[in-house]
């Protein structure tokens, strides 16, 4: 009877748990660049210009598989992004777990933070197109 309850009462997170853990294993099995069936980037199909998500595919796939070079050449933001999602979302179960009173979303998920995050998105996909950025990936 416990466990119908628990099931009853964490039926979203359960739902939430096995899509994400679906996909996980869809990445790790199946090599985004051999495939596809993988989504493609609309802009750089019609213009063949790099959006700030174009490779994360190909970079999730890397990084499952601890190539975190490989993973970083496909898309630098992303790889960087993981270990602050990872802070941002450890900081919001402690402080649900524990009862606590961090005033972290403030800062995180005011109208500035999310300017800012635009806009590194947009200098990001900028600098992707240009010479320099493939001449510094090459030489990584």
């Amino acid at each position: 009877m416990k466990v119908k309850s628990l099931i009853k009462n964490r039926k979203k997170s359960i739902v939430i748990f096995v899509f994400f853990l679906t996909l996980i294993c869809i990445y790790y099995f199946f090599d985004p660049t051999k495939y596809s069936f993988f989504l493609k980037c609309p802009l750089k199909t019609m213009t063949g210009y790099e959006c700030a998500g174009c490779g994360v595919q190909r970079a999730f796939h890397s990084l499952l598989h601890f190539r975190f070079l490989e993973a970083f050449k496909y898309n630098p933001l992303f790889v960087i992004s993981i270990p602050v999602l990872v802070f941002v979302l450890l900081i919001n179960f402690v402080k649900r777990y524990y009862n606590l009173k961090i005033k972290l979303d403030n800062y995180i998920f005011n109208k500035k933070s999310i300017i800012l995050i635009l806009i590194i998105v947009f200098v990001f996909s900028l600098l992707r197109n240009s010479d320099y950025y493939k001449a510094i990936i090459e030489y990584l």
